[in-house]
């Protein structure tokens, strides 16, 4: 174009020290240049132009199109990044934050909704919000819940049918909007009647009433929860059922 070394040297100079010392800006050196530093370029250029050899009309009118084509890419990406927040409520996420120090501190959790605030989409982590742009990694959504989901642990018991005592396991309803509120007791293919079933502090007993009329053997139990996503335990307890004889 027709504008002049000098030109362009002192608007650039301009441009750096117009501001206030105290104004700070997020755009690190050597990246993109935004919308916004696009337009001051554009100003200073035309407030430095040579008179002898000023822009051409036409110049300006190509710069301000590109100018309005980078405002509308910026706006598509900000809408299409704001959508696909949305998709990540109930997912693990990992956000890294930056405090007014520099340090930095990492956050894992669940996103429990989405809200937009100033124009951007914020997360909702353990009832706090953090910017998207705050966000380094999402996993599975089951991973994300495993966790809260009901379990049982490993049992592997002997039922002696001389001497009848219930058959203890211990197991966890769950947490949260991920509980269970009740368990089916499954073995030798039927279902375990309430009134063999006892739960109390985190132990669910199966008294001698339902293993009584069973045969000398091994019984795989499953536990199925009413949870919302209908867990069911196949593989963590086993019964021996014997006949020692001997009535302690």
């Amino acid at each position: 174009m027709g504008t002049s070394l000098q030109g362009i040297v002192t608007g650039l100079d301009e441009l750096a020290f117009s501001k206030k010392p105290t104004q700070t800006t997020d755009r690190t050196p050597g990246g993109d240049l935004g919308k916004d530093e696009f337009l001051q370029l554009l100003v200073c250029q035309m407030k430095n132009q040579d008179p002898l050899e000023p822009e051409k009309d036409t110049d300006f009118i190509a710069q301000l199109a590109q100018f309005s084509a980078l405002e509308q890419m910026q706006n598509l990406n900000e809408t299409a990044v704001n959508s696909q927040a949305f998709g990540l409520v109930g997912k693990y996420v990992k956000i890294k934050t930056k405090s007014p120090s520099g340090s930095y501190s990492e956050i894992n959790g669940v996103v429990d909704y989405i809200t937009m605030k100033d124009g951007e989409a914020q997360l909702s982590v353990d009832g706090k919000l953090y910017k998207i742009s705050d966000l380094v990694e999402v996993k599975d959504s089951y991973y994300a819940i495993q966790q809260y989901l009901p379990s049982v642990e490993k049992t592997d018991a002997v039922y002696d049918k001389s001497n009848k005592k219930p058959v203890d396991i211990k197991i966890d309803l769950g947490e949260g909007d991920y509980a269970a509120s009740s368990v089916v007791v499954v073995m030798n293919g039927e279902a375990v009647k309430n009134e063999f079933l006892t739960y109390k502090d985190g132990v669910l007993s199966i008294m001698p009433g339902a293993l009584d009329g069973l045969e000398d053997g091994d019984y795989e139990v499953g536990l199925y929860f009413d949870d919302p996503y209908s867990t069911s335990i196949r593989d963590q307890v086993t019964i021996k059922v014997t006949n020692s004889g001997i009535d302690e």
